[in-house]
């Protein structure tokens, strides 16, 4: 598979990442500022060959040009990672020959999906953006859920309302062991649940703290080149296995990343029998959801 001519670095392009488990994803990261100086030179030109008609249709629902440029970015990030994640499978595909929607009405509404050709199999994307940063991750067993977020100052009352009691003395365990600001932790705890609710098909409108984990069995990842975000070299990049009230398996494992003033989490739900059922996603009968 040829990628279309972008004109953007090398290093952004898609990254395949093999989590606990065994589980395949691929990764890609958009600088929002690429997107930014290609769409008003030529809006007809690089971002037509990745995004069909429709698509660019869609993005111009919005009217303010940030959250335009964004919407761009995160769609980008997803076709790109679609072909590269087929292309690895053996099925070579152009970014015009898949399509992206999204959920309309549910719990999950505004969740994208991953529109393929006949015989192609089916494949669960995620997509984030903060700041000058838009991503996607793209599976095609389970579910995926990542969130990315720059890192800002989170004060006693967001933690409260977003973190159980057990969750802070974990995360604090944690700033104080990896020697990182508590911060950084309070912004990674943060893309910890928000992922966990996309992958685990909980809703994107879920209360955060009706979404809990109780710590997770973790290992360091050296060969994960994720530019920018693992650039410089105080980048944090840990895999994990997460540990999640009520589950009988440990079925959840994932990417916490910590670099360039951003907190990233990839989360797998890996169990594989998911479901396509209509506009959304099901556990196959007799597959515990707890």
């Amino acid at each position: 598979m040829t990628l279309p001519d972008l004109d953007w670095e090398p290093a952004s392009g898609p990254v395949a990442v093999v989590l606990p488990g065994g589980q395949r994803v691929t990764l890609m990261v958009v600088p929002l500022a690429h997107v930014r100086r290609a769409w008003p030179a030529r809006p007809d030109g690089l971002i037509s060959r990745v995004l069909t008609p429709a698509e660019l249709a869609v993005s111009g629902m919005h009217v303010v040009l940030a959250r335009r440029v964004a919407h761009l970015a995160g769609r980008i990030a997803a076709k790109l990672a679609l072909c590269a994640h087929l292309d690895a499978q053996g099925h070579g595909v152009s970014p015009q020959d898949v399509g992206l929607t999204q959920m309309l009405a549910g719990p999950e509404q505004g969740r994208p999906v991953a529109q393929l050709p006949p015989g192609v199999p089916a494949c669960d994307v995620s997509i984030t953006h903060s700041r000058e940063l838009a991503m996607a991750v793209v599976t095609s067993h389970g579910r995926v859920g990542l969130d990315l977020e720059r890192v800002v100052p989170r004060g006693a009352a967001f933690q409260d309302e977003v973190f159980t009691r057990d969750e802070r003395v974990w995360l604090e365990a944690r700033a104080r062991l990896w020697q990182r600001s508590p911060d950084e932790l309070w912004n990674l705890g943060w893309c910890l649940k928000e992922a966990l609710v996309k992958c685990t098909g909980q809703g994107l409108r879920a209360a955060l703290q009706q979404v809990t984990f109780s710590g997770w069995r973790e290992a360091e990842v050296e060969e994960l080149r994720l530019a920018p975000l693992t650039g410089g070299a105080d980048a944090l990049v840990r895999s994990i296995h997460l540990d999640v009230p009520g589950r009988r398996e440990q079925a959840v494992s994932g990417v916490l990343v910590a670099g360039q003033g951003y907190a990233l989490a990839v989360l797998h739900d890996t169990r594989e029998d998911w479901r396509r059922v209509g506009q959304g996603w099901r556990l196959a009968p007799g597959v515990a959801s707890t």
